[in-house]
Order: C-alpha cells, then structure tokens, then sequence
C-alpha cells in the first residue's frame, strides 16, 4: 500500500486559532449563483510528534464533468467536489515546513487559494526538487524507474525502468532532451529490514511503498528532507 507526502517549505506561516479559511460569496436567492470553492486548515493537535503539529483541512474544487443529480433529469455541467474529502498534514513549525497527505492537485491548488486569500501569513516557497544534486547525494542507491516530460517530439513523456536506468545511455539522452520530473528509489535504512522503493516527484512530492506506520513514516521523511 502507498501513501503520498508533499513538502512544502514556508517563508512565512501563521496560522490563526481558527484555522485557514477562504470566504465564500453569498448564494443569492433565486439567481443560480453558487458559493465559491472552499479551502480549510487548521491545526487539530498541536506536538502530534516529534515537533509536528497536526492539521485537518480540504480543498474544494471545480469540476467540469457532466453529471446528473438523482431525481434531476437535467444534467450539471459544472460541480463543487472536494469538500467530502478531507486530508491530514502536519506542520514543523521550527522549520517552517509542511507534509501534505493528500494529491498533488490539492496541495498545489490549496497554496494558490491560501495565498490569494492571505497573503500576509501564508507564504510558501517556490522551488523544485534539484535531481541532479539529489542523485549525487544518494549516489549507492539504486535507481529503479524514472519519468521525463517536455519532450518536443510525437512523444512528451517517456518512463524508463530497470535495474539501474540512471547509468543506461538513454537516461542521459532524455534528460538532455527533457526535464526529469520523478523517479523511483530502491533503497535500505533502520527503519525496514529489507530495501524499500520510494518515488520522488519534482514538487517535492514523495511516494512510500511501505507498511510502516505514520510515526515512522514522519522520521523517515525528516531523514529524506535533509540530503
């Protein structure tokens, strides 16, 4: 089983007791206007562990997918969704870092919205993770898949697999070509006793093919943040 972490680094976070958030216009009667997509955080245990606060919170969304309410013969070309589906993250606030558990559409829209909204205490990082440097850092891991996209051509994603694709020659063709945008690590640590894959995105973005528990899952992403 899998389970999905995205970083994101903070210039500023303050989050007031009562959460994150956004307004919403007023539905008018009558007049078919909706109230506007929702985002909410808020911290829900302050020093969950080791330093991280624990947030609940969701991330409503526009949908353009037709669909048809039950006992409505017309169909909706434009829903809300989202709302049904909460999220957990945590937050070190020493380090001014979050760890969403949640996709990576949420955790981007999510900034994009809270920034809009408040600008003066919500002010993430922009930045991307630097494959070249990380590949260098864990240079006796073994890099199983990766994944490159910006390619101009009939082809614009390519996926490369095996037992050590960042030594092959077409995994320099394509990042010369293209940009690498994930790969996929097979690698050994304290916390398992046999290796483990685990996927990183250029969000920062970080897949865990494991069953540890959560606990475990935060001490290895601190281990995995510092290289």
């Amino acid at each position: 089983m899998s389970r999905t972490f995205y970083f994101v680094e903070m210039e500023k976070i303050l989050i007031p007791d009562e959460g994150f958030d956004t307004p919403q216009q007023l539905t008018l009667f009558n007049q078919g206007i909706d109230a506007d997509p929702r985002t909410k955080l808020k911290v829900v245990e302050s020093n969950f562990y080791n330093g991280w606060d624990r947030l609940e919170g969701f991330h409503e969304q526009i949908d353009k997918t037709p669909r048809r309410m039950n006992g409505n013969p017309d169909y909706l070309h434009v829903s809300i969704v989202g709302g049904n589906l909460p999220f957990t993250s945590y937050l070190k606030k020493d380090e001014k870092m979050f760890l969403f558990n949640t996709s990576k559409s949420n955790v981007l829209g999510l900034q994009k919205r809270l920034v809009k909204f408040f600008p003066d205490t919500f002010i993430p990082k922009k930045s991307k993770v630097n494959f070249p440097y990380l590949l260098k850092m864990l240079q006796n891991a073994t890099v199983v898949s990766s994944w490159f996209n910006g390619i101009n051509g009939k082809v614009n994603a390519v996926g490369l697999f095996g037992e050590r694709v960042d030594l092959d020659s077409a995994f320099e063709h394509y990042k010369n070509i293209g940009e690498l945008s994930a790969i996929t690590l097979e690698l050994e640590s304290e916390h398992s006793s046999k290796p483990f894959e685990v996927m990183i995105t250029k969000f920062f973005g970080v897949i865990l093919y494991t069953n540890w528990e959560l606990k475990k899952d935060l001490d290895f992403l601190l281990e995995l943040k510092t290289l």
